[in-house]
C-alpha cells in the first residue's frame, strides 16, 4: 500500500501537481506512523488485571 502511493505521489509530483504530492506524502507519513505504532504495541507484554 505505501509503495503504491509512493509511486503515486511521485506520478503526481512529475506532472507538477505538487498539492496532490504533499497529500500523498501526508497520507504515506500517517500510514508509517500507525504501522510503527502497531509494532510497538506488539512488542509491548499485555498486562492481565
Amino acid at each position: 500500500m505505501i509503495r503504491k502511493l509512493q509511486k503515486e505521489m511521485k506520478q503526481a509530483a512529475d506532472r507538477l501537481e505538487f498539492e496532490a504530492a504533499a497529500g500523498l506524502r501526508d497520507r504515506i507519513h500517517e500510514l508509517q506512523n500507525q504501522e510503527l505504532a502497531l509494532r510497538e504495541g506488539a512488542s509491548e507484554p499485555y498486562s492481565v488485571t
